[in-house]
Parts: C-alpha cells; structure tokens; sequence
C-alpha cells in the first residue's frame, strides 16, 4: 500500500537496485534518474528514509524527515548518527551474537566471521519501524 523509492548510485548499485524493483509498481529507482536538487526536493517529501549510515540518511535527516538507521560494523555512539534523530531509530546488530562490534569508527575494519552482522536485524522489525511512522 506504499511506494517505495530507492536511491543510491553507482553503476553497480543501480542494477542491482533495479533487479530488486523488477516487476513490483510500488517500488521506483530514482537513483541515477535525477539532478541533485531534484532528489534533495524528493527526500524532503518522504514520510520517513530507511538507510545505512550514509548520506542520504544525513541529507534526510536534514531536511526533516524521519531516518530509520541500520547499523551493522559501526554503531550510532560513535557519532555518525543522522542529526536530531531519537536513539531509536538506530537499529543495531545483535552485540550479543557479535560483542567485537563496532568493529570500527567507519566501518572499515573487517572482523572475521562478522561479514552477517547485520542480518541480526530482522526485516519484521524493519518493517514494524517503518509501519510506525506511517
């Protein structure tokens, strides 16, 4: 009953984003088909953004709208968090599964054997939080 818009770029990234969207008419790539202000108007338009640490949470964050965070090698205490978004929004892995987390300041730093760290994060309550803003 949503639309869905996924953003983000790169060749790679745009593919794969489009494999994903294949066949579903909620969901639209916008990534690589827009001008930056125009995709700065779209995110300023969201009900709520669902990333990573990274900049679209950031510009999201900034324009007002509500950021959903997952946090997988990094966590929020380290400073990145999107600005004036409730703790609650972050959404860690499980410290208990993996207690070397967060492995790094930027997440650049691989630990053995915590390549799945974030998969702790159940899409169910991904998906409870979005439903809550909405």
């Amino acid at each position: 009953n949503h639309k869905i818009l996924l953003f983000g770029g790169g060749k790679k990234e745009i593919e794969l984003l489009n494999t994903l969207s294949k066949d579903k008419k909620n969901v639209v790539v916008v990534a690589g088909q827009l001008k930056f202000q125009q995709e700065l108007q779209l995110i300023s338009n969201l009900d709520v953004m669902l990333s990573m640490d990274s900049g679209n949470a950031h510009i999201a964050a900034m324009l007002g709208v509500k950021v959903i965070t997952l946090w997988g090698a990094t966590h929020p205490f380290t400073g990145f968090s999107p600005f004036n978004q409730p703790l609650e929004n972050a959404m860690v892995s499980d410290r208990n599964l993996f207690p070397k987390l967060p492995t790094s300041v930027y997440g650049n730093k691989i630990v053995a054997g915590y390549d799945d760290a974030m998969r702790t994060i159940s899409v169910e309550s991904v998906i409870d939080k979005i439903n809550s803003f909405l």
